[in-house]
């Protein structure tokens, strides 16, 4: 791998974009330089950047006046027809998963095999013939995208993994009192347009999915119902604060119309843990899966009392969880909060410390 500040990890957002450039300490990862930027308006849909030149000017700028100098960029793919889920497959060596991996994920993958990427881990195996997979997929158009804006702002993009992977990495996998590897967590990223929902059980993925409930959904639903510009509706959903509707004494016209759709996504979150139940049980009519916590982080994590109102709506701890709160992870200079959109961003910049190591 080349030197270490040679490596930006970027989160391409529909909204904005991050640019994270980290170090290697002995006590673990230091954040050294952050660059943001909006993310140019209707270039990014779906997942699919449209304007990969318009973008990818946008980051070199960004990152111009960050004073960030990199040559390469780690990225992610993201978006609702991102893939990843653990499969049974026939047991095979590592050649023979290579070479059928293709045929064996068509049967799980929704889409085209010949227009997707498609990569699989083994994660242990499955009684004496068989093997679990972690198998993950992106569209190349969704892949190649992001790569043509990358190398419109300079960079040669070196890695390219999914998105919850990143923010896997930088919040709970490298965090030792997590114990992610001995325990079930349900990482909830919400984004701008979208929020992706993962479970992962003693370290491995066992549930993905994306949702359009997000942040924008709950500023566009403010701006419809008091006639809104999007600045003012913005502005207003961060005054809000959910744990007012805990004491069942807000009378706030804003939080009725925002709690309408906080809990829609209760409701979702509520499916993906029963069909863990469903499914666990399924597979050892005598096994319970216990969930050990919640962790929100994105953009849209950031709304007042959100991980309260779930919490007690689902009866699981919530927390809402920046990359700072990662006690391996430090700051250097004047970046300032608990960094809760920065986990994407900063997992891709630790990728090339994990591939050197």
């Amino acid at each position: 791998m080349a030197n270490k500040n040679s490596y930006v990890g970027i989160d391409i957002g529909h909204m904005n974009i991050r640019i994270v450039q980290a170090e290697k300490t002995a006590a673990g990862v230091r954040v050294a330089k952050v660059a943001e930027t909006a993310t140019p308006v209707d270039t990014i849909r779906d997942g699919l950047v449209r304007d990969p030149e318009q973008v990818g000017l946008a980051i070199k700028q960004a990152m111009k006046d960050a004073h960030i100098h990199a040559h390469y960029a780690v990225i992610a793919a993201s978006g609702g027809a991102v893939f990843v889920r653990s499969v049974p497959f026939p047991k095979m060596n590592t050649q023979m998963l290579r070479e059928s991996i293709r045929f064996e994920a068509s049967r799980y993958v929704p889409g085209s095999i010949e227009e997707s990427y498609v990569e699989g881990e083994v994660v242990g195996n499955l009684g004496e013939s068989q093997m679990n997979v972690l198998l993950a997929a992106a569209p190349k158009d969704v892949v190649d995208g992001r790569i043509a804006t990358c190398n419109a702002a300079g960079l040669d993009v070196k890695v390219v993994e999914i998105e919850t992977f990143a923010t896997y990495r930088a919040l709970l996998e490298s965090d030792t009192s997590k114990q992610a590897s001995s325990k079930t967590y349900i990482l909830v990223d919400i984004g701008a347009s979208s929020t992706t929902v993962s479970v992962i059980e003693s370290g491995i993925y066992v549930m993905h999915r994306s949702m359009p409930t997000a942040g924008n959904t709950w500023t566009d639903g403010l701006k419809s119902a008091f006639k809104l510009e999007s600045v003012d509706a913005e502005a207003g959903k961060r005054a809000l604060d959910l744990s007012e509707c805990l004491t069942g004494g807000s009378e706030s016209p804003p939080l009725k119309v925002i709690i309408t759709q906080i809990d829609e996504l209760i409701r979702e979150l509520r499916r993906s843990m029963n069909y863990l139940q469903t499914q666990n049980h399924a597979s050892d009519s005598s096994r319970s899966t216990e969930i050990d916590g919640m962790y929100l982080c994105g953009g849209g994590a950031k709304l007042k009392g959100l991980d309260q109102y779930i919490q007690a709506k689902l009866g699981i701890p919530v927390t809402t969880i920046g990359v700072f709160d990662n006690p391996i992870v430090t700051q250097f200079g004047g970046i300032t909060g608990s960094g809760v959109d920065l986990a994407v961003a900063t997992g891709l910049a630790m990728r090339p410390m994990l591939s050197a190591a």
